[in-house]
């Protein structure tokens, strides 16, 4: 074997080679390996071996390339794949790792084993899917090994499967009932289910077990956290005070050992003995700001204000972020009688977390506290004389009410029209743009297809706007109205404010753009000689009234199924697309065969548009035209719309 640069190679000699490797001539070995092509079997074998020499050397780096070239070279080998996948896991190259164990398995489906290490290295590199598969078939296939059904049963814990991870993990604790960790993960899944007794049972056992082998082996904390806050949970204060002690005789340095005895203690009413169990918690773990935030709390009930406040403002500064600290602050400022402070605190609590119904109630209890100041009935000391009681005010009128939300309604509309059109510099043009553009884009496709000739009348400009007008009133009061609720749920918390109220805004606000627009557009027509007025007026309004009724009823059924399905606007806008091609804007249904024009006049909005186009086009009479089912079906659409959001409206009023 030489290794002399100014001749060439010849074929590796295995003898000399292997001489070489049992001499520890590593580097010659890798050396030589490096500038000779890999490939076969023989030399395959040859790279592995002297990469299991490189692991035991502690040269992880250098094994890892001899194992990548004999895996290339011979990756169908069932040793050379086998030993790849032993080097690779153990020098942390999970995915290589898993090539090579899934190479195995192919080879090899009967091997239980390999689905347990390919589960393993799997999980390690996040394919939890696959690494869950592999764990239940190596757990199924082999129903007598411990450590296959609690890997499987830990991995369905981790993917929440519950009910699965109870099977495996019971199967596990039966065939092992000593072994802490599997009762601590079946106590865990069974918790999640719900099944609080059994779960707290198998803690406790499972934590009186890490406790009893702690003389032979260093105690695993967790076990007994796990079983004491389960413990604290069920109200079993003296048993979980007595399991935390003893884990603290073993395990003195553990922070949340001391967190959950000054919790255990402060349950059994010894607040100096809790009080000195956070303290020692502080004193390993002094940036915690849970930590500081109990002693705040324990202080709090000592009735040391002072010093809570000062706990509380730590744990407010170590975590800016945390609802609790801020809560606490509140509680502290009313306690210490300054309403001022803590009204401010309040408001500033509100505006950081405004979803959060814990903040709202602490708020809600300084309100209440203000109130009882501003509105009391007092009592003059010097003369003894009481305040004349207020009489009690008369209840509104329903015309008061409608007044009320009239004033309500109109103010939102207001604010609507400034959000939609107040940040662009165009405004309201754009309202306007959109329907020109659109009418402009249909003659330009559609002039030369039909020779310059509208289906109905002489103008394209006036026949697109009579389908496109209609259209639009239902499209933009439908979608506008669905997001009412959703945008507006800070509104929502003031008490005149019902979901009604923002939904009906959102719906009249689009419905004035449409007619605005839609009167624009006639003007524009009638300047640039257009006949553009409607034959009949009266018909015309009552067809955009009509479908603007529709599109409202659609609207709040829109508004309250947004709430519910929150990718519902996703599908309702993938809707409208194809009411688009379907609802005669570019076209007349008589233009269509009698067996789809029969089909397409049971739409609605089809009715609407042609509704509308026969008021502008006297010759234009269709006897599919049906206004008394249009009319149904507005009518219905709106009181379905009102009783669902009716019935939903706590629900609909509730932060998101």
């Amino acid at each position: 074997m030489s290794l002399d640069h100014n001749y060439p190679q010849l074929a590796i000699d295995h003898h000399v080679f292997s001489r070489a490797l049992d001499g520890g001539a590593l580097d010659t070995c890798l050396d030589y390996l490096r500038r000779q092509e890999i490939a076969g079997t023989d030399t395959a074998h040859l790279a592995c071996r002297l990469g299991e020499k490189l692991y035991h050397d502690g040269r992880a780096d250098d094994a890892v390339e001899c194992g990548r070239a004999a895996f290339a070279a011979a990756a169908n080998d069932n040793d050379v794949a086998h030993f790849c996948a032993w080097l690779f896991s153990n020098c942390g190259r999970h995915a290589e790792a898993a090539r090579a164990y899934e190479q195995l398995l192919a080879q090899r489906p009967d091997w239980i084993e390999g689905y347990r290490h390919a589960s393993g290295v799997l999980s390690a590199i996040g394919a939890a899917d696959k690494a869950l598969d592999f764990a239940i078939k190596a757990s199924e296939l082999s129903p007598d090994r411990f450590d296959f059904a609690y890997h499987a049963g830990c991995l369905l814990l981790d993917a929440a499967r519950f009910e699965d991870a109870v099977l495996h993990l019971r199967r596990a604790a039966a065939i092992e009932p000593s072994s802490p960790y599997a009762l601590r993960a079946l106590s865990a899944a069974l918790h999640a289910l719900g099944q609080r007794g059994e779960a707290l049972t198998l803690a406790v056992q499972a934590g009186e077990f890490a406790l009893q082998a702690a003389d032979l082996a260093p105690l695993d904390t967790n076990l007994v956290i796990h079983a004491g806050e389960l413990l604290l949970r069920a109200g079993r204060a003296d048993e979980a005070a007595a399991m935390i002690g003893k884990a603290l005789t073993y395990d003195a340095a553990e922070p949340l050992l001391w967190r959950l005895a000054a919790e255990a203690h402060g349950l059994r009413d010894a607040p100096d003995d809790a009080l000195a169990a956070i303290e020692q918690a502080l004193r390993l773990a002094p940036d915690d700001a849970d930590y500081h935030l109990h002693r705040g709390h324990l202080l709090f009930r000592r009735g040391d204000f002072t010093a809570a406040a000062e706990a509380v403002n730590r744990a407010a500064a170590l975590d800016p972020a945390s609802q609790a600290a801020q809560r606490a602050r509140l509680d502290l400022l009313l306690a210490n009688g300054k309403l001022l402070e803590a009204t401010t605190a309040g408001g500033e609590l509100l505006r950081a977390f405004p979803a959060d119904q814990a903040s709202a109630e602490a708020v809600l209890r300084v309100l209440n506290r203000r109130l009882d100041t501003i509105d009391g009935d007092y009592v003059v000391l010097a003369d003894r004389h009481h305040r004349v009681p207020r009489p009690p005010r008369r209840p509104p009128s329903l015309a008061e009410r409608c007044r009320a939300q009239a004033r309500v309604v109109h103010a939102l509309i207001i604010r609507e029209t400034r959000t939609r059109f107040g940040d662009s510099r165009l405004g309201y043009g754009w309202a306007l743009l959109e329907p020109i553009l659109h009418i402009t884009l249909l003659w330009a496709m559609f002039a030369l297809l039909m020779h310059g000739t509208p289906p109905i009348g002489t103008h394209f400009f006036l026949f697109y706007f009579t389908g496109l007008v209609p259209f639009h009133v239902f499209v933009h009061a439908s979608t506008g109205m669905m997001h009412a609720v959703t945008g507006n749920g800070s509104l929502l918390q003031l008490p005149p404010v019902k979901p009604f109220d923002v939904i009906l805004a959102r719906g009249l606000l689009e419905f004035a753009t449409d007619l605005v627009v839609a009167s624009l557009l006639l003007a524009g027509f009638a300047a640039a000689g257009i006949p553009a007025l409607p034959d009949d007026v009266w018909s015309a309004a009552m067809a955009l009234s009509v479908v603007a009724l529709l599109g409202c009823g659609v609207g709040y059924l829109n508004a309250v199924l947004q709430t519910l399905f929150r990718s519902w606007d996703k599908l309702w806008n993938n809707a409208t697309r194809l009411l688009y091609f379907f609802s005669g804007i570019f076209y007349i249904p008589g233009m269509m065969p009698d067996w789809a024009r029969d089909i397409v006049v049971w739409n609605p909005l089809l009715q609407a548009i042609d509704w509308f186009r026969a008021s502008f086009f006297a010759s234009y009479q269709p006897h599919w035209l049906d206004r008394r089912f249009l009319v149904t079906a507005a009518v219905l659409s709106i009181l379905a719309g009102l009783a669902l959001e009716r019935g939903l409206r706590r629900h609909l009023a509730e932060p998101a």
